[in-house]
Order: C-alpha cells, then structure tokens, then sequence
C-alpha cells in the first residue's frame, strides 16, 4: 500500500491593499479657535456695516460725547434763576415790608450801626438802618421800621410796620392801628394791640 504524498492545499491569502496616500488633514491645534470666523475681518465688516436699506429714513446714529447744546442749557439756567429773583423782588415790593416805598412813605436811611430815634415824624416814614430804638412817646402817623435789631415803644394811633432779625416790643406799647411784624424772633415784652396782627414770625417770645 502505497503512502499519497498530497497534502491539502492551502486557501491563497489576498494581496496587501496598495498604500494611499496620506490625507492632509489640519490640525485644529494649531489654528486657533475657529467658531468666531476671521476676528480681523469681522471687525472690519462691523465697523464699515453701515445702513443700506432703502426705506432707512435716518443717518445711522453716533454716539453723542457729552451734551452739544451746553450753551442753551447754562442759557435756560440763568434765565430761570432771573425770573426767581424778579419774582421775588415782586413779591417783597408788593407784599412785604418793600411795599411801603411804592405807598409813597418817605425813607430814612441810616448808616450808623445803632440808631435812636425819639421824635416822631409828621408824615408816613419808612426808617432803614441796623440796629434801630425807637421811643418817640406819641407817633401820629403811620410808620414802618427796617433793620436787624429793632426796638419800639410808645402809643402808635396808626398802623406799625416792623421787620427785622430780632424785634422788641417793650412794656407799655400801644398799637391802635395794625401791626404787622416780619421777624426771625419777636420778643413781645407787654404790648396792647386794638388793630390786627399781620406778618410772619418764624419765633414769638414772650415774657
């Protein structure tokens, strides 16, 4: 009996693929971000984007740096603070103690810092100075009184008029008139009042 010398064959392995080229593929690494675009160019394109459509009926809009009508505002201020002041000087001439000069009294000024007066004048009077004392007895005419400090007594038969910073009305006064009084503190010592009480006093003091 003969030996075969057949072996089975083997099953014949596929050739190896030819080798492709490598792809060129970019490392993201080394590029930077990407997701924002190109940051030069959308810089650019921001800053030239201007408005192009056809129904746009205004300019585009700058940024203002400040108020650019200055000028006008400063110009509106002081014409508001003016009116204040001639609104104001109205309503002293008109209703304050002021109003006496546009009554026709005769003024008296007096520039020394403290003053007496003790002879009643014949005709209505308005007295202006600082320090003020008057005690004329008997006073027959309407008279009013302006300064910081001011003091009166006697027996007035017409109206009182007295403004200051601090009034006096010493013990024994008479006001058959009016009184009117305009003070920061009115100390009223003893005063007989058969007239009206008129004015504003921010302090009454009282013995």
């Amino acid at each position: 009996m003969s030996e075969s010398n057949d072996q089975p064959e083997s099953p014949e392995v596929p050739p190896p693929p030819p080798i492709m080229p490598k792809p060129d593929i970019i490392d993201p690494r080394s590029q930077g971000p990407t997701y924002g675009g190109d940051e030069k160019k959308s810089k650019r394109s921001r800053k030239d984007k201007k408005r192009s459509h056809p129904l746009d009926p205004y300019e585009p809009l700058k940024k203002r740096k400040g108020c650019s009508g200055c000028c006008g505002c400063v110009g509106g201020l002081l014409g508001l603070i003016l009116l204040l002041i001639i609104a104001l000087a109205a309503v002293v001439g008109w209703f304050g103690p002021g109003r006496y000069v546009f009554d026709g009294y005769e003024v008296v000024s007096f520039k020394e810092a403290q003053t007496n007066i003790s002879t009643a004048p014949d005709k209505p009077t308005y007295y202006i100075g600082q320090s003020i004392e008057y005690t004329a007895p008997s006073t027959e005419v309407p008279i009013a009184i302006l300064g910081t400090e001011i003091s009166f007594s006697g027996n007035f038969s017409k109206d009182l008029s007295v403004s200051g910073a601090k009034v006096y009305a010493r013990p024994g006064t008479t006001v058959e008139g009016d009184l009117e009084v305009y003070a920061a503190e009115f100390y009223d010592e003893g005063i007989e009042l058969k007239g009206t009480l008129k004015g504003s006093v921010m302090k009454n003091i009282a013995p």
